[in-house]
Formats: C-alpha cells, structure tokens, sequence
C-alpha cells in the first residue's frame, strides 16, 4: 500500500512495504531514485536488524542457526500504519512467530516515522525490546542524479562534510572488506565512478553531524544529518551506471569476517529487555 504525505509544493510517497520512501518531488524535482529494476529495484530502504553479509548469510544465538539476508529482513516485510497525517505517517513491525523461528529470536517493535517538510524530510526509528537483544540499523536512501538534470553525470557531483575528517575507506572484495588508508583527509569527496566501481565507500568514525551533495551542472542538492550515527556509505550499483547515489547513515557495517554469533558481533548493539533506542535523522533538498 503507498501513503502519500504533502507540505506546501513538496510531496512524499511511503509504501507500506519495508516502510520505504519511494518518492520525494519538490516544485516537480524528483529527489528520490525511481528503482529502475535494471539498476536497483529499491528507493530508500531502512536497514534492521543486520547490515552488510553474514556468514553463511546466517546468524547465529544460544547454538541456533537462522537465515539472515544482506541488509537484514524488514525492508523486505510489510509494516502496519498506526498513524497519519497530512504530513506524517508512522508505521510499525513487530517480532512474529516467523522472524523467531526464521530469522531472528528476539521480540522486537520497530517504530519509523516520517515527517515531511517543505524541505526535505525527517526520519525516525524507535527499536523496542521485547527482550535482551542484539542488532544494528541504518537509513538507505538513494538519490537521484537526475535532480540536476537528466542524465547528470556521477562525476560532477561532491559530498561535503561540515567537519574536516581523516578517516579510511572500506570497500567489499568477495564480501570481505578491503581497507583504502586516509581516503578521505579534509572535508571534500568528489565523486567518480572509477571510486564507485570499486564498491560502496564506508566511512567509519565520521566526526561530521551532517553531509551534502551537490553537483557543478545544477543548483540542487541534499543535506544528511548522521544524528547517532559515525559510519557514512556511498553507495551506487556496478559495473552497471544508475542514476543515483546513496547517502546512508548507520550504526555499523560488518562484512563475512565476522562471527556468526550474534551477541558476540562487534558490529551490534545490545539493548535490554524493556528499553528502547531512537534514532532520527533529516534530509533536507533544495
């Protein structure tokens, strides 16, 4: 089921399914990649409870072995909306007798809520522990090249931190990370396919509370803030050339390296019976 949110001349459609943006115009610009299937089906999915592959694209708990897809199960599952306004909607998945059995054996309540703006956007994710339980969660949100003009090329386009940043590059060879030292030093990644090709640019221990994209061949762009979050991915598909780029906040990215057990992962938070994490984050277009 699609929901369509409006404020002012800026609209926002929301499908119920992985409670997943899949367009956002403003004065007629699209913002949103459009899932051209031949590229990348997917508009801005939200990551939980995994990020990146597994081991035997499983996880493991308490001697139990359970499927784990890439990017993990709930951009893949249809939400419930418990709320709606003219500009917001919140929607809700819950733990099933299923995703226990299957894919993961903790009780859980994800909460996303999306406020529209005449600017953009704001993103809120509550995790709910219905038990001790151990996870990771990140926004996915790919955007369209084509908002500076059909066809604007990838390399006329910079990501800018409001921070100046030393930090390394991760990048997947086989699903196992290979790291670039200093990649990035300063506050500037001009983007280029020949970096893309290579696979999603990973940055962890970011310092900056937002990014920007912007190009030289237009006036229009997107600012994310990271909230909690200090890994960064860029990201577009290769060897084929789409017409987007990913900007996603996360809590962490963890490749096939990594144990299978799940509370004994670096890359995953532990929440306790009866708490609950928030995460929010806002992208704003102009």
């Amino acid at each position: 089921m699609l929901i369509t949110l409006k404020n002012g001349n800026t609209e926002m459609v929301l499908s119920t399914l992985g409670a997943e943006p899949q367009s956002l115009k403003r004065d007629g610009i699209e913002y949103i990649w459009c899932g051209d299937k031949e590229y990348w089906f997917r508009h801005a999915p939200l990551l939980f409870p995994m990020i990146g592959p597994t081991p035997e694209d499983s996880i493991a708990y308490k001697g139990k072995q359970y499927a784990m897809p890439n990017n993990g199960f709930a951009r893949d599952v249809e939400f419930q909306v418990v709320s709606q306004s003219e500009n917001s909607a919140t929607f809700v998945l819950e733990d099933s007798e299923e995703s226990r059995a299957k894919n993961y054996p903790f009780g859980f309540k994800l909460t996303a809520t999306y406020t529209l703006r005449e600017d953009g956007y704001d993103a809120k994710a509550e995790i709910y522990a219905k038990d001790d339980l151990y996870y990771t969660f990140g926004w996915h949100p790919a955007f369209s090249l084509d908002m500076n003009g059909k066809g604007c090329a990838l390399d006329t386009y910079k990501v800018t931190f409001d921070t100046a940043e030393r930090v390394n590059r991760d990048y997947a060879v086989g699903n196992i990370f290979q790291t670039e030292k200093d990649f990035l030093v300063g506050d500037v990644i001009n983007m280029s396919r020949t970096e893309t090709d290579k696979g999603a640019l990973i940055l962890r221990d970011v310092k900056s509370s937002k990014v920007t994209l912007t190009s030289s061949q237009g006036p229009h762009g997107v600012t994310a803030t990271m909230g909690r979050m200090n890994v960064l991915t860029l990201w577009t598909c290769a060897p084929k050339h789409g017409q987007y780029l990913c900007i996603e906040p996360m809590l962490s990215f963890g490749d096939k390296t990594r144990t299978m057990n799940i509370d004994q992962m670096q890359q995953t938070t532990f929440l306790a019976k009866g708490n609950t994490e928030v995460y929010e984050n806002s992208f704003s277009i102009f």
